[in-house]
C-alpha cells in the first residue's frame, strides 16, 4: 500500500506516482492491502485516490508455519505464493479488459506472479522495479538462524525464491533497478532486457510547514526508524544493542538515542535506559523527526536503496550509515554523509557529531544540495518517463 507513506517500500511507490503525476503520465494504482498492515480505504485522502484511480484488493500474506510446511510438497516458493490471490487475479483481469495500458510496472518481485494474467489481457511493455534483489535478503538472514530445522527449511524456501527470480526477471520487458549493485545482479540473470538504475526520488511537497532548525535548538538526539518487521533492520538493531551502546556506555558518552519503528519487537523493551529509548509507533514520521539532527543507519545486509537515507538527506539530517546501508546513494563521506562499518567507528562518530551542533549543521547543509541535485521526485519521474518513451519507440 503506498499510502500512507511511512515506510520505505510505501515512500519509494507513493513518491513515484506523484512525480509522474507532475509530468502528465495518467496511471492506476492496483495494490495489494495485507491484512497484517491493513490499511482503511476511506483513511485515504479523496484526492489521492482520484489523482490515482485507486483500487485496493485484501489478501492475506501473513507466513503461516502449517503452509510453509505444505509448500514443501510443491517446488513453488512459498514466499512468492502467499501473495496469490483470485480475488487480486480478477481484478487485474477486469481492468485490463475495460481500458489499454502503455505500461504496467509491477512494485516488486512478488507481483510476477501474476505475469500470465497481465500478459494474457495486455499488450502492454510491463516493467519490473524490484526494491531489492529478494534471494539476496534471505540468504543474508540465514546464517542469524540458530535452529538447524529452521535453518534447512528457510535454506529450501529461499534457493527456490532464488530460482523463481532468476526466472522472473526474463519475463519482463523493462527492469528498473534502484542501485547500480542491484542492476548488475539483474543484468547478470536477464542481460537482453533493458535495465535502467533510478534511485527513489524524495517528494519535497510534503515538507510544507517542516522547520528545518528545529533539530539545532536543543542537545543533539540521535535517533533510527524503521520497518521493524524488515529483516535486515532487526539485524541492524541486535548488531548496533550489541556491539556499538557498550562502547558507548563504556565511553560515558552524553548521548541520547531513540529506536522507532513499527512492529517492534517485545525484546527491545528491556534495553530502555536514560540513554536509550525504543518507540513503537510513529504516527507523525515527519514531527518525530524534526527535532532529531543524527540518523543512524547501522544495516549490515540488504541490497535496493534506503527510503529512510533518501529522507534524511531532504530532510537535512547528519546520517551515519555503514558502507551497505548507504548503498546506492552518490555521497561524499565526511561531507554529506558519514561512513562508519566497525563499531568502534560507529560509537566513535556518533559521539563526535553529537558533540557538535556546528559539524551537524555543515553536514547538513551538504545532505540538502545532494538531496536537491539527484533525489527529488522531479528527478526521478523524469528519468523513467524517458525510459518508458525509449521502451515503447523500439
Amino acid at each position: 500500500m503506498p499510502f500512507p507513506a511511512q515506510d520505505g517500500g510505501a515512500q519509494v511507490i507513493h513518491f513515484t506516482t506523484q512525480g509522474l503525476l507532475t509530468k502528465g503520465i495518467e496511471l492506476k494504482i492496483i495494490a495489494i492491502n495485507p491484512t497484517r498492515n491493513f490499511i482503511p480505504l476511506d483513511s485515504l485522502p479523496n484526492e489521492y485516490k482520484k489523482s490515482t484511480r485507486f483500487e485496493a484488493v485484501t489478501v492475506d500474506t501473513t507466513i503461516k508455519p502449517i503452509r510453509f510446511l505444505f509448500n514443501l510438497l510443491k517446488k513453488e516458493s512459498y514466499f512468492i505464493e502467499r501473495f496469490k490471490s483470485d480475488e487480486f487475479e480478477n481484478k487485474l483481469s477486469t481492468v485490463l479488459l475495460a481500458e489499454s495500458f502503455d505500461i504496467i510496472q509491477l512494485e516488486h518481485l512478488y507481483l510476477c506472479i501474476y505475469l500470465p494474467i497481465l500478459r494474457k489481457f495486455s499488450k502492454a511493455k510491463i516493467i519490473l522495479r524490484p526494491q531489492n534483489v529478494e534471494y539476496q535478503i534471505w540468504e543474508g538472514y540465514l546464517p542469524q538462524v540458530k535452529n538447524p530445522f529452521k535453518q534447512l527449511l528457510l535454506k529450501i524456501a529461499t534457493s527456490r525464491l532464488k530460482k523463481y527470480e532468476q526466472n522472473a526477471v526474463k519475463q519482463v520487458d523493462g527492469i528498473l533497478a534502484l542501485t547500480k549493485n542491484d542492476a548488475s545482479v539483474f543484468a547478470s540473470l536477464a542481460a537482453s532486457i533493458p535495465i535502467e538504475i533510478i534511485a527513489m526520488g524524495y517528494e519535497y511537497s510534503k515538507l510544507k510547514g517542516y522547520n528545518f532548525e528545529n533539530q539545532f535548538l536543543n542537545k543533539p538526539v540521535v535517533y533510527h526508524l524503521g520497518a521493524m518487521d524488515w529483516l535486515p533492520n532487526v539485524e541492524a538493531i541486535d548488531w548496533f544493542l550489541d556491539k556499538v551502546f557498550p562502547l558507548l556506555q563504556a565511553k560515558k558518552a552524553k548521548v541520547k538515542i531513540i529506536l522507532a519503528g513499527r512492529n517492534m519487537p517485545n525484546k527491545y523493551l528491556n534495553y530502555q535506559s536514560d540513554m536509550l529509548e525504543f518507540i513503537a509507533e510513529v504516527n507523525d514520521p515527519l514531527k518525530f523527526q524534526e527535532d532529531k539532527p543524527i540518523l543512524i543507519v547501522p544495516l549490515l545486509s540488504g541490497s535496493g536503496i534506503r527510503a529512510k537515507i533518501i529522507e534524511g538527506l531532504a530532510l537535512g539530517k547528519t546520517i551515519i550509515s555503514t558502507s551497505i546501508g548507504a548503498q546506492g546513494i552518490r555521497f561524499t563521506n565526511g561531507k554529506d554523509l558519514i561512513i562508519a562499518d566497525t563499531a568502534e567507528e560507529f560509537a566513535n562518530q556518533i559521539i563526535r557529531y553529537a558533540g557538535s551542533i556546528e559539524m551537524c549543521k555543515s553536514v547538513s547543509q551538504e545532505a540538502r544540495k545532494l538531496s536537491r541535485s539527484y533525489y527529488t521526485s522531479e528527478v526521478t519521474s523524469t528519468m523513467m518517463v524517458e525510459f518508458y518513451t525509449k521502451l515503447l519507440e523500439n
